[in-house]
């Protein structure tokens, strides 16, 4: 019965139920797609920065990153992989090799970024899905990968011969010819411009360095769980290797995404602010219009826990119903952004390419963010059920029958 008498009450007054439906919708879906919009920039600086480069944690020999030298280095073979592959959150290792060279063609030279792909790991996909023209190297066919403004800088074509000349390990020269097998765009012309892909096997013999790794990159499965896996491989390490996460090898990163998320919070308490004082604006208005209704019914027997339950599972039914409304708003705009992120043009473009990262926004998908939304709203629906059931507990019925 009192389920019931809470559903019929909620609509007495259409309109204003409707008025508290629109604002909790509105609310809602605003906060959902303000969060999948700075969720899906996180997720895609983690992308760009984190997975399709440094891995979100990285082994290397003590000293290297405050000297990021190829004398450095370590052999992989020194490091147990099979036992740190055998922790629970460790998803993948690669081996990571890299150096800077002069490339060559004709009358055209630049300083050139040369990176290592494991192919015993299996070859990237940050690699082979941007590959723009022509092919993979061959492993043992003197053949590189290059990035697309690079190419162009030094007006080289596919199949073209490149003079490659930098320092190997030791204090070895490095000097080798390579074709270009493919052109490949990072999506980032920061990284475009100076980038080169080598196989680990012909850059090891390019830098007359069999063997050697300037890093061990460690993809999780649970990126949440970051500092417990650190602290897991360290403890298997010792005190031979440093093991760094992303977010001590890139911090500044790390406050880009802190400062995103603060202003994220900041604007979605200024619209719970507003759907708070909305849904008690509503709730004040409902119970002084009740009171003389309530003060009948606990004249006439009914319980003042009863009739706190009613008003109770009434305004929850709205704010469930003004939940589930901004969630199905919400959803079908994020996913079709999230299929189409948004491309930014102008200076923001340029603002974001310098930075490192591709010049769109993209949006998330992720349920939790709607499920945390729509638990906030409850939340606050259930607090501020808080002032009728004050008025109820200290009803006295002959003077709200007198109103």
């Amino acid at each position: 019965m009192i389920l019931k008498l809470a559903w019929k009450n909620s609509w007495r007054n259409r309109r204003r139920t409707l008025i508290t439906v629109s604002a909790i919708a509105f609310a809602v879906m605003s906060a959902v797609l303000m969060r999948s919009v700075n969720q899906g920039m996180e997720e895609k600086m983690l992308e760009s920065i984190v997975k399709n480069n440094m891995g979100y944690i990285q082994i290397h020999a003590n000293g290297f990153w405050d000297d990021q030298m190829l004398d450095n280095g370590f052999e992989s073979s020194d490091v147990d992989i099979a036992s740190i592959l055998a922790l629970s959150n460790v998803d993948k290792i690669d081996k990571k090799l890299e150096t800077g060279t002069l490339s060559s063609f004709e009358n055209y030279t630049r300083g050139t970024y040369i990176m290592s792909y494991d192919q015993t790991t299996g070859i990237p996909e940050k690699i082979t899905n941007n590959i723009t023209e022509g092919r993979f190297p061959n492993v043992g066919a003197d053949e590189i990968l290059m990035g697309e403004e690079l190419a162009d800088y030094l007006n080289v074509d596919i199949g073209d011969t490149l003079v490659f000349f930098g320092q190997g390990y030791h204090g070895a020269m490095a000097a080798g010819l390579y074709s270009l097998s493919g052109k490949i765009d990072m999506q980032m012309p920061e990284l475009n411009r100076v980038i080169a892909y080598m196989c680990m096997e012909d850059l090891q013999y390019f830098l007359s360095a069999p063997e050697i790794v300037t890093a061990l990159v460690i993809d999780l499965k649970n990126p949440d769980l970051l500092e417990k896996t650190r602290s897991e491989i360290q403890a298997l390490l010792g005190d031979d290797f440093e093991v760094m996460t992303w977010k001590e090898m890139n911090p500044e990163l790390e406050q880009l995404m802190i400062t995103s998320e603060s202003k994220g919070l900041v604007m979605n308490f200024i619209l719970y602010m507003i759907i708070t004082f909305v849904m008690f604006g509503t709730i004040l208005m409902a119970t002084q219009e009740r009171k003389f209704e309530l003060g009948v019914l606990t004249a006439i027997g009914m319980k003042k826990h009863k009739s706190m339950a009613m008003v109770v599972l009434e305004n929850v039914f709205i704010s469930i119903i003004g939940v589930i409304v901004g969630v199905i708003l919400a959803s079908p705009i994020a996913y079709y952004f999230y299929l189409n992120p948004i491309e930014l043009s102008g200076e923001q473009a340029e603002l974001m390419e310098k930075m490192g990262f591709e010049a769109v926004i993209p949006f998330s998908v992720d349920p939790q963010i709607a499920l945390n939304h729509a638990m906030v709203v409850l939340v606050i629906s259930l607090v501020l059920i808080l002032y009728p059931i004050l008025v109820i507990r200290r009803l006295k019925p002959v003077e709200a029958m007198k109103l």
